[in-house]
């Protein structure tokens, strides 16, 4: 128990950290990716977690889900992502990789499925590294050099959100305090004379989400919904320029200011169906972005977003009779319409999930899932091949045992 407390005291110390070496070019709009579930259970179904309760992952997606583990459970991630960009004749690779979450679920009434969890999660994420060759005539001569543009950082939120249940419905709530700061830079070098220009803008983001899920089961159907909204956000932007010639500074100024944002309104529906340890689900969510005031630009427009998916669960068997009963399996489809369009055009994403998780000790879970697709316009423009892959470590002990009721 002492061990398992101070564990609890050092994934909520620590904050979600990304380890840039570039990424997705399209995570330079708006507020960047959007990290909508986190743990490699659900992404080895593509996200599919509306209406797929489980016995050891967190769901951040649907908290009527929170009360379905009868132990209380520690949850830390990785998640890696490999992109390969092409626009033109021109392609680059690039990766980059992030924590996936730090939670922590109280098991407190497994009959009443009271849960209640607390974590720290990824909102959004910015990575992207692209760099072109520039070229001029000034007088006759001609001049070379190079723009590199460079973003990182994102939004994380800290989340507190509790479930229960009533007969076959369960219900539960959560609220995201949101926080992160978004940079981004572009760089200038000019060859012949030892000339660098930069600017960069940075966003500090905070704000609140609050979000209601309700989740009911048959013997053959279950049915699940959620709603997530928030007032309106502070945004404190900061713009820099500077310039160097050689070693000397011959600008360098500052500009602070302060704004407020909208946060985007989701609302999603799911259905899944059992049979033995196989369960099949689906999820349809709408999001509406189109409030949305971080990051700004010319070439981009902020909309509403589509995202459909199918997902597939075999559970580990409860007794594990053979050793390839221990192991749960995972599979699922994803399609996306962005919350953006580029140049005037819909950006799409498509991506197909697997994934496994296997067994450490009666309550402790290894999960791991592998995530590929594509991402860009219907024609034209840049477009990104991707893989994820997701390792979760879920950690369980039985703190809350039942007691005879009347």
């Amino acid at each position: 128990m002492k061990s398992t407390l101070m564990l609890v005291c050092a994934l909520m110390c620590t904050c979600v950290a990304a380890f840039a070496q570039g990424g997705s070019n399209y995570s330079a709009i708006g507020l960047g990716d959007m990290r909508r579930s986190v743990g490699a259970l659900y992404d080895g179904m593509a996200g599919t977690a509306i209406a797929m309760p489980s016995d050891h992952g967190i769901n951040i997606v649907n908290p009527a889900l929170l009360g379905m583990s009868p132990f209380t459970r520690l949850q830390a991630g990785y998640k890696f992502n490999q992109q390969f960009t092409s626009q033109d004749q021109l392609s680059t690779r690039q990766n980059n990789g992030e924590i996936d979450g730090l939670m922590v679920l109280f098991a407190v009434d497994t009959l009443r499925g009271f849960g209640v969890s607390v974590g720290v999660i990824p909102y959004s994420s910015v990575n992207y590294l692209t760099e072109r060759p520039l070229s001029t005539l000034v007088d006759g001569t001609p001049l070379t050099g190079r723009a590199l543009q460079q973003g990182s950082g994102g939004t994380s939120a800290i989340q507190i959100g509790a479930s229960g249940r009533i007969g076959n419905l369960y219900a539960g709530v959560s609220m995201q305090a949101l926080f992160g700061v978004i940079s981004m830079s572009e760089f200038l070098y000019v060859d012949a004379i030892n000339e660098r220009v930069q600017s960069s803008t940075s966003y500090d983001v905070r704000g609140m989400l609050l979000r209601a899920g309700l989740f009911y089961r048959t013997s053959s159907v279950s049915l699940g919904g959620f709603v997530s909204a928030g007032p309106r956000g502070s945004m404190n932007t900061v713009y820099r320029a500077a310039g160097l010639l050689g070693s000397s500074v011959y600008i360098d100024s500052t500009l602070s200011v302060a704004g407020v944002t909208d946060f985007p309104v989701s609302v999603g529906i799911g259905a899944s169906t059992s049979l033995g340890r196989s369960t099949v689900g689906a999820d349809l969510e709408f999001s509406d972005h189109s409030g949305v005031d971080v990051n700004p630009r010319a070439d981009a427009a902020y909309d509403r977003s589509l995202r459909a998916s199918v997902g597939y669960s075999l559970q580990a068997a409860h007794y594990a009779p053979t050793f390839w009963d221990k192991w749960g399996f995972r599979a699922g489809l994803s399609y996306q319409r962005m919350y953006y369009t580029f140049k005037g055009s819909p950006i799409h994403e498509y991506a197909a999930a697997a994934g496994f998780d296997f067994p450490l000790g009666q309550s402790a879970t290894v999960d791991a899932a592998v995530q590929a697709g594509y991402r860009g316009p219907a024609t034209g423009s840049v477009s990104e091949y991707f893989t994820r892959l997701t390792v979760t470590v879920s950690i369980g002990e039985l703190w809350f045992r039942p007691f005879a009721r009347d």
